[in-house]
């Protein structure tokens, strides 16, 4: 939600200061450049409030901020929980890749909210069997 308040801002800023003044050297005109910034902002504004993550009997439907993806559960490893500093995140591993899948959704700052999502992973049945939760003093199986 900050994206698109920082892309108009920029904007704005840059018409209050009159920086949106064509010159001849300018390939493309700023006022372009302006409204491709405030919808680049929009896009990744929208993108970022509607992500998701649906964990059903079939598998995994997860939209991130720039990608979405969807697994069954029979090529998926392990699902780990990565505590790394005021962060929680959640990845896939996939028997078949050597990258791993983010779920952008589950991810929190450490705290309750955090540790609710986990209660919540881990109450899944199919997570369950494959829950890992990576300590940041522990190594990662």
């Amino acid at each position: 939600m900050i994206a698109p308040l920082a892309a108009i801002a920029l904007v704005g800023f840059r018409v209050a200061t009159e920086g949106l003044a064509a010159g001849p050297e300018d390939p493309v005109p700023p006022v372009v450049l302006a409204v491709a910034t405030v919808v680049a902002g929009l896009v990744l504004g929208w993108r970022a409030a509607t992500q998701r993550a649906d964990l059903d009997p079939s598998g995994i439907r997860c939209r991130n901020l720039v990608v979405g993806f969807e697994v069954d559960w029979d090529l998926v490893d392990s699902v780990v929980v990565h505590r790394r500093g005021p962060v929680q995140l959640v990845e896939l591993h996939l028997s078949h890749l050597r990258r791993h899948h983010r779920l952008g959704a589950a991810t929190r700052f450490a705290g309750g909210d955090a540790e609710a999502l986990a209660g919540r992973l881990a109450a899944h049945p199919r997570v369950a069997e494959r829950l890992v939760v990576d300590e940041p003093d522990r190594p990662t199986p």
